[in-house]
């Protein structure tokens, strides 16, 4: 991603492939809000394009290749870009079976050429960028005609963002704003309550108690996962493109 460095990419030096760990078995490092957001990032791309079998697909801000790897499982052939070295150093390293393209670089100049993907995806990347303008035209130039861009961010609660690492968040009317400037044909989807996260980020005892528990019913029934919520206050926003040129 090309945005200014900060503590969240200095995660990867403290951290490790931290988001690798997130995808798997232990019932405390294991996240299952994580798991969700990738899987409905595959679930939405899936719903507009079908079978992703060698499908060319462009992962934006990639960081340690998981989201990657989910659709290289697919048959599809990716490319994952990201402004951290170490990140794609990571990236590389987890998924040498898959033979997918990582590549160290800025989302403001993605190294391309124009109508090169059939699907690009940019998971809780575009909060975290200081010219969104820029970063939305470079997805327009690389994508396809008739291809398919999908991009999630939080949901806007509050005047600042609630994560001090981003940069800005959009009430969904404003969102909807931003993404049209550049993609019209757009629709948009809703996961799981605002209240659902706080209460697996809580800790009771001082320990996180519902998180190991959610962690573990996660492995039959995922709370985070789809878009079929009732509750008024949601946490992620989701756009789906189809591009026209």
């Amino acid at each position: 991603m090309g945005i200014k460095i900060n503590k969240e990419f200095q995660k990867y030096k403290t951290r490790g492939a931290y988001h690798w760990e997130q995808i798997g078995i232990h019932p405390i490092k294991r996240n299952s809000f994580v798991i969700a957001r990738y899987k409905n990032m595959l679930r939405l791309a899936k719903s507009e394009c079908g079978n992703l079998n060698k499908k060319k697909v462009l992962d934006i801000g990639c960081g340690d290749g998981v989201l990657s790897y989910f659709f290289a499982k697919e048959g599809a052939i990716v490319f994952g870009i990201d402004y951290s070295d170490i990140a794609i150093e990571f990236a590389k390293e987890k998924t040498k079976s898959f033979h997918i393209d990582f590549r160290q670089g800025s989302a403001y100049e993605l190294p391309f050429e124009d109508n090169s993907f059939d699907i690009v995806i940019s998971s809780d990347v575009i909060e975290h960028l200081e010219d969104v303008p820029k970063y939305l035209s470079e997805i327009n130039r690389v994508v396809k005609n008739n291809g398919i861009v999908v991009i999630s961010t939080p949901i806007k609660y509050t005047e600042y963002p609630l994560d001090k690492e981003h940069i800005i968040e959009w009430f969904q009317d404003e969102y909807k704003k931003v993404i049209e400037q550049k993609f019209k044909n757009t629709k948009y989807y809703y996961s799981h309550p605002l209240a659902l996260e706080e209460i697996y980020q809580a800790k009771y005892f001082n320990k996180q108690w519902a998180r190991v528990i959610m962690n573990i019913i996660s492995f039959v029934y995922n709370p985070f996962y789809g878009f079929n919520s009732r509750f008024k206050y949601l946490m992620l926003q989701y756009s789906v493109s189809k591009v026209s040129k």
